[in-house]
């Protein structure tokens, strides 16, 4: 008898990698219909009413309930109705992602050294094509660098009230950094040219010297932006794969330290079953959610690749256990959080979908099953929550009511990345299978 199941599986992988390619054009199509600009889930709250009531809310006022009320309500019935409060914009964050994305397809495509179908130019479905859209997104992230610091850096375009206090727009932050900073130095690693490796010089002056250091015991957490002492575990994660890359670009001892001190800190603050509490020593932070702890476990993970630490890939493990068992519900889909708050009104958020996607790729030859679970999700959110326009909904609210209003900061550019990361992945198992 004939065995027809290695047949299958290449089958199989043909048709969910085509799966994948039609979601990206759609996507692509979509994206340059908007020319790189939309709303956020934080631009109403950063007018002056939105600050102002979160500010009460945050203060535990009966005034800022109900003044946060008609702006959740705006959300969740009718997003749109944001249009008569701010305008679009451009956003640092969305920009990296997308950028990075564009260079996944520039190097799947010059790997494959083939042309797809699609719906639009011959230049935008080249590998050039999109190496040159991802130069363009850099050259945007330039003129929207925020001033006045020791490098290039990059935070939000409007102002953040949040439960520590207000950040002003333009803010830079840790988060948001490190995006840029992987787009600049992936330029350069496929392009040679000098002046993205420039830039990413400065970001990682930036990030060493402008961002602060709290010792903690053993080691020491990063500061969310330049003007805090915060003790935000993903902020250190992220700072620690900044600088650890960059230590070994730029022959500096001083990174390689101050990475290893942040690394410290990410790893002492695990918990015994696994998990990170998003910040350390203040209460109203002491949550556990899902796409931070994906950020946590990704930023270990590529960090990894520099250290090939034992205890850093143990760590990966114990939190991707925890993150399996605590942050998905009964049919598999991410929840938002290990222990939901009672006024938790959100059944799906996508940006969920997206770190885990992205996470499954990064981990899929060393977590079993991680690989299978970003395959699944990202067949559900091609499948059930991808619009016709192309762009996906951002979320599904409980009693099934879909936030279908695309932000490119959260998550339209996350679902590109994540499905240009399974897509290079798949690609790779594609060609090993064959």
């Amino acid at each position: 008898m004939i065995d027809t199941q290695p047949c299958a599986i290449v089958e199989g992988h043909a048709r969910a990698t085509q799966e994948l390619w039609s979601a990206i054009d759609k996507f692509c199509a979509w994206l340059g219909e908007s020319e790189g600009v939309s709303y956020d889930p934080y631009d109403v709250l950063g007018t002056r009413y939105g600050r102002w009531a979160r500010r009460l809310y945050y203060r535990k006022s009966p005034l800022g309930i109900v003044l946060t009320a008609p702006l959740i309500l705006m959300e969740i019935l009718s997003p749109q109705l944001r249009a008569f409060f701010v305008e679009k914009q451009r956003f640092p964050t969305a920009d990296a992602q997308l950028a990075l994305a564009f260079l996944n397809l520039y190097e799947t495509l010059r790997a494959q050294d083939e042309r797809r179908t699609s719906e639009y130019s011959e230049d935008d479905r080249s590998a050039m094509g999109c190496l040159h859209k991802a130069e363009a997104l850099a050259a945007e992230l330039l003129k929207q660098s925020s001033a006045g610091y020791r490098g290039f850096c990059w935070g939000y375009p409007f102002d953040w009230q949040h439960v520590n206090g207000l950040m002003p727009r333009g803010t830079p932050h840790i988060t948001a950094t490190p995006y840029c900073y992987e787009t600049f130095t992936r330029l350069y690693d496929l392009t040679g040219d000098a002046h993205y490796l420039d830039v990413a010089r400065s970001i990682a002056t930036f990030v060493a010297e402008d961002i602060k250091d709290t010792p903690t015991g053993r080691g020491a957490a990063a500061s969310y932006t330049p003007h805090d002492h915060g003790k935000v575990v993903n902020a250190s994660a992220y700072r620690a794969f900044v600088l650890f890359d960059a230590a070994q670009r730029f022959h500096h001892q001083e990174y390689f330290t101050k990475a290893q001190n942040n690394l410290r800190f990410v790893l002492d603050s695990q918990g015994s079953d696994g998990s990170w509490l998003y910040a350390i020593d203040n209460p109203p932070e002491a949550f556990i959610d899902n796409f931070h702890t994906c950020f946590v476990l990704k930023n270990l993970y590529k960090l990894n690749q520099h250290l090939r630490s034992p205890e850093v890939t143990e760590s990966v493990r114990r939190g991707y256990g925890f993150y399996r068992a605590e942050l998905f519900d009964e049919q598999d889909n991410p929840k938002s959080y290990a222990v939901a708050p009672r006024t938790e009104i959100v059944r799906l958020e996508m940006y969920n979908f997206a770190e885990a996607i992205t996470l499954g790729t990064l981990l899929k030859d060393d977590i079993p099953g991680a690989f299978a679970l970003a395959n699944e999700l990202a067949a559900r959110l091609i499948h059930q929550y991808q619009r016709p326009a192309g762009y996906w909904i951002t979320r599904v609210y409980r009693g099934g009511i879909r936030h279908s209003v695309p932000f490119l900061r959260w998550p339209q550019a996350q679902l590109f990345l994540a499905l240009t990361n399974l897509l290079m992945a798949s690609e790779s198992a594609g060609e090993m299978t064959s």
